[in-house]
């Protein structure tokens, strides 16, 4: 993701705010190498498990964007270029 940004990539994160906190977390990395980090500011976790790319592509599912997904858990992933579901989640921004 650092990589792309310092492509010239508009790159924007929404995180929970407890999470970005937890060991492992490159928010605060992220954050510092100048991408766009907003926090929800909830006592609630935000579940939210998405991306948005190019304005046009929706990636969402129980995916954690984790090590431990990527090698051990069961997770789902669905991609789409549906525009109404692009749409709906681009709101979230």
């Amino acid at each position: 993701i650092i990589d792309i940004h310092k492509r010239g990539i508009t790159v924007r994160i929404i995180t929970d705010d407890e999470q970005m906190k937890s060991k492992g977390s490159d928010i605060d990395r992220m954050s510092a190498e100048g991408i766009t980090v907003k926090d929800d500011n909830s006592p609630f976790h935000m579940h939210h498990k998405f991306a948005i790319v190019d304005n046009h592509i929706l990636v969402n599912g129980s995916f954690n964007w984790t090590r431990q997904a990527v090698l051990s858990n069961r997770e789902n992933v669905v991609i789409t270029t549906e525009s109404a579901l692009v749409k709906s989640f681009s709101q979230e921004f």
